[in-house]
């Protein structure tokens, strides 16, 4: 499992999250500042991907994958 602490930006790349999801792995995710992810990221992606997800600032994503993020259990 990894964890991602960034300040200022995170991007979530459908490629990378697919990389995470065919390895069976899952991340958590710590963003102070900017989370952004990619227009082909889908929630079901998300929900495959990621384990735990705290963001204290902005999400940039559609309506439905920012619903999945915080959906998610908080880290």
């Amino acid at each position: 499992m990894f964890t991602y602490t960034r300040f200022r930006t995170l991007r979530l790349s459908r490629r990378n999250l697919e990389k995470l999801r065919d390895a069976g792995q899952k991340t958590d995710i710590e963003v102070i500042g900017f989370l952004y992810a990619d227009e082909d990221v889908t929630p079901d992606l998300i929900e495959q991907t990621v384990s735990s997800a705290k963001v204290y600032g902005r999400i940039l994503a559609t309506p439905q994958v920012k619903q999945a993020l915080m959906a998610v259990e908080p880290a």
